[in-house]
């Protein structure tokens, strides 16, 4: 596995892909949970390998600590994970499925989230560059 710690857009890796990097708005990095003012402290960290998808989201809903981590795959500018809770808000399901597209500006992700027979919206922003 390759890792660039200088990475931008602009870079082509060399393993192949069903999609070149260089042709893709980056989706990778630190978004920050801008769903509504229930949730805080919310950041997901996304990484791209190919057009797999690996997330960590972090977030506290009215208080309460909630973590999970997913896996998945982008299409486009969509990302869909499969993500697995590992702490727990109570009541809350374990797993569930997050369907993200990245905005025409490129500074949001917004979706839904599938958990459970639930569904709801999705959102955050991105962080930095």
């Amino acid at each position: 596995m390759t890792f660039f710690s200088q990475a931008d857009d602009s870079v082509v890796s060399s393993f192949a892909v069903s999609q070149k990097v260089d042709e893709q708005r980056r989706i990778a990095g630190l978004w920050h949970d801008v769903n509504d003012s229930n949730f805080a402290n919310g950041h997901l960290i996304v990484s791209q390998f190919g057009n797999e998808i690996f997330t960590a989201h972090y977030l506290e809903f009215k208080g309460s600590p909630f973590v999970e981590h997913g896996s998945g795959i982008r299409d486009k500018d969509t990302i869909t994970i499969n993500v697995q809770v590992t702490q727990q808000i109570p009541g809350w399901t374990t797993k569930g499925i997050h369907t993200l597209t990245l905005s025409e500006d490129g500074q949001y992700l917004v979706g839904e989230y599938f958990s459970g027979g639930e569904k709801g919206p999705l959102k955050f922003k991105k962080a930095g560059k």
